[in-house]
């Protein structure tokens, strides 16, 4: 059916398939869908009202969007959170369907996690390469001087932990080019760490 979307094995209404419901219902046939802007600066707060033929209000929803802190947010803000509290206010008089939440409002919530998750990611590899520079610097130069044996001790001086936190793709921020970290996992590099460990 056009206007659900399934999330995660749910089914979502989009909040524009709860408002042609909602017209087309002919118990709230002359209802109505009010909104009020309640904040309008780096938050937006919008508050959605639904109300009856007399007048009185039958369900609310609020939604709050950060400026910029997504791509529609940075031009759209204040419209995307107002179809997120329409959504919200139908849910509340019985047009959510089998989920309260809209498609709409689902998937903003996953992009701003996946957002988050992102940012979170490279603070804590930032925080290891801060924390193991001394040991790159020592890799990246015995690397670039065909050094396998020393590169191989530095390497084997960090435990697996450690290893794996400063393991990045150059493409997504790492510190090591995509040879080194090709280098790295040959087995002339892992031999090179056995004789090292043996030596010792």
């Amino acid at each position: 059916m056009t206007g659900i979307v399934k999330i995660h094995n749910k089914e979502y209404k989009t909040v524009a398939l709860r408002v042609n419901e909602f017209l087309a219902s002919d118990h709230h046939k002359d209802w109505s869908i009010e909104t009020d802007l309640i904040a309008d600066g780096t938050n937006v707060v919008m508050k959605a009202l639904i109300k009856d033929t007399d007048g009185r209000i039958r369900g609310t929803g609020y939604a709050e969007e950060v400026r910029g802190s997504t791509n529609i947010n940075k031009t759209s803000a204040l419209e995307n959170c107002e179809t997120s509290a329409i959504g919200r206010a139908l849910s509340a008089v019985g047009f959510a369907g089998t989920e309260y939440a809209s498609a709409n409002e689902v998937s903003d919530a996953i992009i701003k996690q996946t957002a988050i998750n992102a940012s979170q990611e490279l603070v804590n590899y930032n925080a290891s390469v801060r924390e193991h520079i001394y040991s790159i610097s020592a890799i990246k130069e015995a690397l670039e001087n065909n050094d396998l044996e020393t590169a191989a001790e530095e390497w084997g001086q960090l435990d697996e932990n450690q290893q794996r936190s400063i393991w990045k793709a150059p493409s997504k921020g790492g510190i090591f080019t995509t040879q080194e970290l090709a280098t790295i996992k040959t087995s002339d590099f892992r031999e090179a760490g056995i004789a090292v460990a043996q030596a010792v």
